[in-house]
């Protein structure tokens, strides 16, 4: 047996002979318990990949670290790439309220370009057409009024 990292490597006698089980790279893509596919990393990223991976961590569990690095709309419109077609749980969908939120805290730090929230507001507002939990919606649609008033 063989270890690096997260990955290990068996080779064992079988009924079929020897063969050798691997668990995969981090590259390779891998599909989650609720159906997900998740892309492997890169390993040379550029640094727009690099932003949307953790913007992946962060909507996935991570928001509590919120520095995303991202301000203004820029923030929604790597999530929008980071999620694309996939539905979000409802933690997912506060954790990417919470990053809106921040990403508009400094409006210093706003670049020009990202002032116009229009793809926050796009992305809020579908997520607030697909929860069904009103919570959710309330603090959903205190972030629309939020973002608006910066």
């Amino acid at each position: 047996m063989a270890m690096s990292g997260p990955n290990v490597v068996l080779t064992c006698e079988t009924s079929d002979g020897r063969q050798t089980f691997a668990t995969p790279s981090d590259t390779e893509p891998f599909r989650t318990p609720d159906g997900r596919l998740v892309p492997g990393r890169l390993s040379n990223m550029t640094a727009e990949q690099y932003h949307a991976e953790i913007m992946q961590y962060l909507i996935t569990g991570g928001a509590k670290d919120v520095g995303s690095g991202q301000h203004g709309d820029e923030a929604a419109a790597v999530i929008m790439k980071v999620i694309g077609v996939n539905a979000l749980n409802e933690d997912e969908a506060r954790n990417v309220v919470s990053i809106i939120r921040a990403a508009f805290e400094k409006p210093d730090l706003i670049p020009q370009a990202a002032k116009n929230p229009s793809e926050t507001l796009r992305l809020l507002r579908n997520l607030a057409d697909f929860t069904g939990q009103e919570s959710l919606k309330q603090q959903i649609a205190e972030t629309i009024a939020y973002v608006e008033a910066q």
